[in-house]
């Protein structure tokens, strides 16, 4: 122990006496380590924190599935449900949910709150209980039962105070009273943000109430449970597989009009958290890696470098009795010494880069804003600390276990020139340098390149100046159909009158910001297809209005007009899209669909808009007249106008507080907010990983500097002598830049081939180029070509200047 005390006080004073050389190198590695620890949090969160529920690795999402339809993952229709917890024999038990928005009174006035209807059973499969108060019961999801409801701890702190005599108090929920039955656990959180057909649903759930109804009564055709269930301990996720689409084949038997073509996929639930985000996570983890290899490899130089000049005192030492194992042990001292220094600076900048991480990450990361400092980052920190003090310690270790000490002692100090080892090693370590940088910026390159192409997509509507709200009609003053029409109409008529607004217009689902709706149907006068056929469109409800807001295009026949009721004869209007998979030679304008049951004749065609994601290409699409089908009471507003966005929104909410105070309004948005929402994770990677790449860069130009620097203070000599044989500056200094860039075409040749390997784990997150891009790869290599001309051309020009005189007497 003693000892130790002895090597680490040996440190502070040599690091005290070069004071430069230990900030270069405490802060190389801290930036290095802080930023894989920030990077290392965002992973923790996501990926490796366990959901708060029991067990939640044996938790699963069920999903029923058409292929022939291309609906990979859709919600479970209410009878298959029943049938499956009742047969299945694969899960403890099943529950079912549906995440939705509510309006709770509170002091008068009603709020948005994010919440979700679940079955009683969704508490026993989570197997989580409730703070205080208790959960639902099965008599609570029959029709008729009194209204109950949940609340989350947090809700319960912000509104009511965290007041324990809430519970059986009554609170006014969507307009109804519903009675307070518990209180759930602080950080309990459900639903969990499902993926659902690429939407992350991010909110959380601020209270729940029973999934009321009859299970049996829905159609088999409707589609919307999600199903969550706990396997059986001596039950494997293949095995359950097997037993619930057994369970799917015997329902298609039973009823072919509505579950033929349906099967069924089991998900982890962790896995259907998390999404395709987890390769995109891991990648840039793999990246800040790299970033932190480099500043080891430079910090690594360092230490060679200046483990050249203290030859003499290692061979001083030895004569006097030190064992090379004692000398290898302070070196490792003295470089965990900096290590945990630049550690200890680095979980500092790693603080500041969570918080940056968080700002401008994209809000459909699950979890995301769980990021933070806590005892895994912290242990990361650590371990990153020892590996990275033992990394680049090794070299100077090495140098001195193969050096002369003896040869040394007896020169006396003088020609301190490199051993060959020496050489040999900076070389290599300023060759995987080379290569690791050229792989992050191809990575970088390419993905920003994706993102530019991403940014350019048609998305088949204008997004400036128009800006996007919701609003819902409450149910006591507006029940049903009849006046749902009436009030978007006078609604949207006030709009379209105001001073300043050029058009107005309401639809159901807005594109690129909510998840499509799928139906199935078949046209007038044809068989029905066949079971492989591709029959499902994409429907959603719009006002007259709608097209002229958002500048889509009628390409044939018309738009919507206010004589489009409910005595009409039901019209629909279909996309481009559709026209040219189902119509390629004929005109489908007068041409009639049964959708959902009904006839509809097609009056209009227009062109195509991107409704769920960007990277996908625009699938056939049915625009239902909202005045003939009024689906839903919440409906998103849009509104063009003849100045920015921002600014005609506070008079659109004076519009409509005049109309009805009492209809809330509520996700306003920029059509372009919404847009930059859409290629939020795409941006995220490319700034992250062009953050990296050039950081990478400059850190390997230095590394260059570095070595070409070093070795020119080393053949001063030599270099003198040339100069008085005759050698001209050009000699000289094509001397030095051909050492230079030996190395970094080396690098540049291991870069290529592991580039080639490593871009191709990019696939999945690149749209519109290839992982093999050639004018990719060209382009990174003449960048770097260039930089590192420039840091070896610096040393060599100062060789030029040696003056041979000085240097021989000198000598």
């Amino acid at each position: 122990m003693s000892t130790l005390w002895q090597d680490i006080k040996h440190t502070l004073r040599m690091l005290r006496h070069h004071p430069g050389f230990a900030t270069v190198a405490v802060l190389t590695l801290a930036l290095g380590i802080g930023a894989t620890s920030a990077v290392f949090s965002v992973v923790n969160a996501v990926l490796l924190r366990p959901f708060p529920y029991y067990e939640p690795g044996r938790l699963v999402i069920v999903w029923e599935r058409n292929l022939h339809h291309n609906l990979p993952f859709m919600f479970a229709s209410p009878p298959n449900f029943a049938d499956w917890r009742e047969v299945n024999q694969a899960f403890t038990e099943m529950g079912a949910f549906r995440a939705r928005s509510f309006f709770l009174e509170h002091e008068g006035e009603p709020r948005l709150v994010h919440g979700a209807r679940v079955t009683a059973s969704v508490f026993s499969v989570l197997g989580v209980g409730p703070l205080i108060g208790r959960v639902f019961t099965p008599e609570e999801e029959r029709v008729g039962s009194d209204p109950v409801v949940l609340l989350s701890h947090q809700l319960w702190q912000s509104r009511y105070g965290g007041d324990p005599d809430i519970i059986g108090r009554a609170v006014r929920l969507d307009e109804q009273s519903h009675t307070v039955v518990g209180i759930m656990p602080s950080g309990f959180e459900f639903p969990p943000p499902i993926i659902e057909e690429g939407i992350a649903a991010n909110e959380r759930a601020g209270l729940w109430v029973p999934y009321v109804g009859d299970p049996r009564a829905p159609s088999r055709g409707a589609h919307n449970l999600n199903v969550i269930a706990r396997l059986k301990d001596d039950v494997d996720l293949q095995a359950a597989d097997v037993d619930m689409n057994t369970i799917a084949a015997r329902l298609a038997q039973e009823y072919p009009d509505s579950n033929v073509g349906w099967d069924v996929v089991v998900v982890p639930l962790d896995e259907q958290v998390v999404g395709d985000i987890r390769a995109q996570l891991l990648i840039l983890l793999g990246a800040v890696v790299f970033v932190l290899l480099i500043a080891c490899v430079n910090v690594a130089n360092l230490l060679l470098a200046r483990g050249t000049t203290r030859l003499g005192e290692f061979a001083l030492r030895a004569s006097l009795g030190a064992h090379r194992p004692r000398l290898v042990r302070q070196l490792l001292t003295e470089s965990l010494l900096l290590a945990i220094l630049g550690g200890a600076i680095g979980l500092i900048l790693a603080v500041w880069g969570m918080e940056a991480l968080v700002r401008i990450a994209p809000r459909n990361i699950p979890r995301f804003d769980q990021t933070g400092l806590d005892a895994g980052v912290v242990g990361f920190t650590l371990l990153a600390v020892l590996l990275t003090g033992a990394l680049f310690g090794l070299a100077p270790a090495f140098q001195s276990m193969s050096a002369n000490l003896s040869q040394r002692l007896r020169e006396g100090g003088r020609g301190q020139s490199e051993t060959r080892e020496s050489h040999r090693l900076r070389s290599a370590l300023v060759i995987a340098e080379i290569a690791l940088s050229l792989v992050l910026l191809v990575g970088a390159s390419l993905l920003f390149q994706s993102f530019i192409r991403l940014k350019s997509v048609d998305t088949g509507f204008q997004a400036e100046h128009t800006v996007t709200m919701r609003l819902t009609m409450p149910r006591s003053r507006y029940e049903g159909g009849v006046q749902l029409v009436a009030a978007f109409t006078e609604l949207e008529e006030r709009l379209n009158a105001s001073a300043g607004i050029q058009s107005a217009g309401f639809i159901s689902d807005i594109p690129l910001a909510s998840d499509r709706q799928g139906r199935s149907f078949t046209i007038e006068g044809e068989p029905p297809p066949p079971p492989d056929e591709n029959r499902t469109i994409n429907v959603v409800a719009v006002t007259p209005g709608y097209f002229r807001s958002m500048g889509i295009p009628v390409m044939r026949g018309r738009s919507f007009e206010g004589r489009d009721g409910s005595e009409t004869e039901g019209v629909i209007i279909v996309n481009d899209a559709f026209v040219r998979r189902h119509f390629p030679t004929e005109d489908p304008i007068g041409t009639r669909l049964m959708i959902g049951g009904d006839l509809r004749r097609i009056v209009g065609i227009v062109g195509d808009v991107r409704h769920v994601t960007l990277r996908d290409d625009p699938n056939p699409t049915a625009y239902f007249a909202y005045y003939q089908v009024p689906m839903t009471r919440s409906m998103s507003l849009i509104v063009r106008s003849e100045s920015s966005a921002e600014a005609v929104t506070p008079s659109v909410r004076g519009l409509v507080r005049q109309y009805d105070a009492g209809v809330p309004v509520y996700d306003v948005k920029t059509m372009e907010q919404i847009l930059g929402e859409s290629m939020a994770r795409t941006r995220f990677s490319a700034l992250l990983m062009g953050l990296f790449a050039v950081v990478a860069l400059l850190l390997a130009s230095v590394g260059i500097y570095g070595v070409i620097a070093y070795s020119v203070s080393r053949r001063t000599h030599e270099l003198g002598v040339r100069v008085a044989m005759g050698a001209v500056r050009a000699d000289i200094l094509g001397l030095v830049l051909r050492q230079g860039m030996r190395l970094v075409t080396i690098g540049i040749l291991v870069g290529l081939a592991a580039s080639l390997f490593m871009t191709r784990l990019l696939s999945s997150l690149l749209y519109g180029i290839g992982a093999a891009d050639a004018l990719t790869f060209v382009g990174v290599v003449v960048l770097l070509l260039g930089v590192a001309v420039l840091a070896c051309y610096l040393p060599a020009r100062r060789a030029t200047k040696v003056d041979p005189i000085v240097t021989l007497r000198y000598e």
